[in-house]
């Protein structure tokens, strides 16, 4: 039987493919466990590599490989990784499952503007699925409480989370005791694809695997995030060549 975990670079990925990943999410939530799930991309694993406490919560989540980087760091270090799990269809097919079993959702993250065009358009999308609260990300620390208080009264069955990484990942960690959420979830900009604000690449760029050159070239102040991509790359070379990997 293939194993369930892929170390890449000390991360440790789940093996699981999309669907088999949403099949096993739906199950956690309706069985009562509580679940993080990290959607983590080359950028992801540099930082986990760089900040030990960073890597500290990685290492307690479930995490999925979003990023053709990451598929082909597991194929050149013979790691069975064979699929993409993408943080925004991952939101999208748990959105689903949340219309045919009438959960409760909370969104948390993003711009105004972006989080309550979300809010309406998840909410059109999905009518069975109950979106019971959204707040947008700028928010002080003096507010944080009430929000905290918010979503453990509204106990959602999936808590999706927009700060940016590393931030959203910590701050679910911070008050994942009192939040009383069934699973949660970083989704870093799917809130600005979803709610319009941001276009995802065409069909053609995802087939190819440009998904991130295409974000690049159309969003060119990402030119410093990107620098991970090459940073990844090559340490992983380097650690596969030294036998390490």
């Amino acid at each position: 039987m293939t194993k369930q975990v892929a170390s890449i670079l000390g991360v440790p990925f789940s093996t699981r493919g999309f669907r088999e990943s949403v099949d096993y999410m739906v199950e956690r939530i309706e069985s009562g466990k509580q679940t993080h799930v990290v959607t983590a991309n080359p950028e992801i694993v540099m930082l986990a590599r760089e900040h030990r406490g960073f890597r500290a919560i990685v290492e307690q989540a479930y995490v999925v490989p979003d990023g053709i980087g990451i598929v082909y760091a597991a194929k050149w270090t013979n790691q069975p990784i064979y699929e993409r799990v993408t943080g925004v269809e991952l939101l999208e097919a748990l959105m689903a499952e949340a219309d045919r079993r009438r959960w409760s959702v909370y969104l948390l993250g993003a711009h105004p503007e972006v989080i309550s065009l979300a809010a309406q358009k998840l909410a059109e999308r999905y009518p069975s699925a109950r979106v019971v609260g959204y707040r947008d990300g700028y928010f002080r620390q003096d507010e944080e409480e009430q929000i905290v208080q918010d979503i453990a009264e509204k106990k959602p069955h999936l808590l999706f989370v927009a700060l940016g990484a590393p931030r959203q990942e910590e701050w679910m960690v911070k008050y994942r005791d009192q939040l009383n959420a069934s699973l949660m979830m970083g989704v870093g900009g799917s809130f600005d694809v979803i709610s319009g604000k941001v276009k995802r690449a065409p069909a053609i760029w995802q087939k190819l695997h440009l998904e991130w050159f295409y974000r690049l070239v159309s969003q060119p102040s990402r030119w410093k995030r990107q620098l991970a991509i090459p940073r990844f790359v090559l340490t992983v070379l380097r650690e596969k060549w030294s036998g390490r990997s």
